[in-house]
């Protein structure tokens, strides 16, 4: 029994949610001054993911959401994903006190224009994108 306990916390501590791992497993940015260079001179939106460790919600968007076929496809024409952990350097605007957060951040302004927070699915995560892009579009057709 306590091998069993001693093995499930180990595994549960491999699968804890790291911002930079999950950066580097998605081929997503870190650090958001360099995401938001990248944004501006690619003409997408950005799409920062604020994650903690041993968040098991965060580990969920991560695995299963963000990892998803379609889901990366989307991010790639569209924005520039940035995944950073709640204590990282990032304007204040964008703090928050649930995990995950997931903030669609216009290029231009550097401003959100859609937020969503909690575990969201792959066809939800794919209907934010749309509307965030939407909503930015809207900014400047008005």
């Amino acid at each position: 029994m306590k091998q069993w306990i001693l093995w499930m916390i180990l595994g549960s501590m491999l699968m804890a949610t790291d911002a930079g791992k999950a950066a580097r497993m998605l081929g997503a940015q870190s650090d958001f001054k360099t995401a938001m260079t990248q944004a501006k001179s690619e003409h997408k939106m950005v799409a920062m993911v604020i994650v903690k460790e041993h968040c098991r919600w965060c580990e969920k968007l991560v695995r299963r959401t963000l990892d998803d076929a379609q889901v990366k496809a989307q991010l790639a024409k569209d924005y520039v994903l940035l995944i950073v952990d709640k204590d990282a350097s990032y304007p204040a605007d964008f703090k928050e006190n649930f995990f995950p957060s997931i903030f669609y951040i216009d290029e231009k302004t550097g401003k959100s224009v859609y937020e969503n927070v909690g575990y969201v699915g792959t066809k939800c995560f794919l209907n934010d994108l749309q509307s965030a892009l939407k909503m930015r579009n809207d900014l400047y057709n008005n």
